[in-house]
């Protein structure tokens, strides 16, 4: 185990790149280190359906700004830690490109009391984007809204429209990015939810089918009974990681969750 200013990384196999795995639904759950007593954060970084090849990228990322701020992390692909005495330990949970039907239904309802008693949620690019929806009430309440797709990879502009919130503090009011630009079956703007950044559909080529019109929120957060989740749908590439704003942009949500003084919407 890999000690370093508090920081407490178990870093199971990388997954398979290939694009369709199989779905595995983990039964044993991990043995927790002894250093992992409360308040930490959990990443999982389990994918039963499409791949990013940016999850490992990711995964180191997000265990260094930790290491940086001397947080407990504790990472995983196996999703048997959803479970009522493990969540306990945890604070925050981070869905690292998170793909496909993941839970078991015992470990659904573990998160879903989880969230719902206080946890927060950081929803990261591919956690939002399984068209199948194998677990509606987590596409349509913690992420707020369903993905219908994607065009090419390509350049587009956002723009922060709400910049009083942690994750986007630092950001630039207009943030030109090259990424994939998701759409989703509706708006999630409304009650319940804090719309962070829009994407300009007039600065890259949505496809028609995928247009959502001027008002095409791609940051949010939402409240959840007691807790709370963040979304983001920016972050396709593994380069993203590279780049100390997008890099300020994940640490700021970080912060956020973290803080129960915050609001979660």
């Amino acid at each position: 185990m890999h000690k370093l200013a508090g920081l407490i990384a178990i870093l199971l196999a990388t997954p398979s790149l290939a694009q369709t795995p199989e779905p595995k639904f983990d039964l044993v759950a991990p043995t927790l280190p002894t250093e992992v007593q409360a308040h930490a954060i959990l990443m999982l970084s389990k994918m039963n359906g499409y791949v990013h090849a940016s999850a490992p990228t990711a995964r180191q990322a997000i265990l260094d700004m930790a290491a940086n701020r001397n947080w407990t992390i504790y990472a995983t692909d196996n999703a048997a830690i959803f479970n009522p005495d493990q969540l306990k330990h945890f604070d925050v949970v981070v869905l690292n490109n998170t793909s496909g039907d993941l839970f078991t239904p015992d470990q659904r309802e573990a998160f879903k009391s989880w969230i719902q008693n206080g946890g927060r949620v950081v929803a990261i690019h591919g956690a939002g984007a399984t068209a199948s929806t194998p677990w509606p009430w987590f596409h349509d309440t913690v992420i707020g809204a369903r993905f219908t797709g994607h065009p090419k990879l390509q350049p587009g502009t956002i723009y922060i429209t709400d910049r009083d919130h942690q994750a986007t503090r630092a950001l630039p009011p207009t943030w030109p990015r090259n990424d994939e630009w998701y759409s989703f079956d509706h708006n999630p703007r409304g009650k319940d939810t804090r719309v962070l950044a829009t994407i300009d559909e007039t600065t890259y080529d949505p496809t028609d089918p995928l247009r959502m019109g001027a008002d095409h929120p791609i940051m949010w957060t939402r409240c959840i009974a007691a807790g709370g989740a963040f979304f983001t749908a920016i972050g396709h590439d593994a380069a993203n990681w590279d780049d100390p704003v997008f890099r300020g942009h994940i640490d700021g949500a970080l912060i956020w969750a973290r803080d129960r003084t915050q609001p979660a919407c």
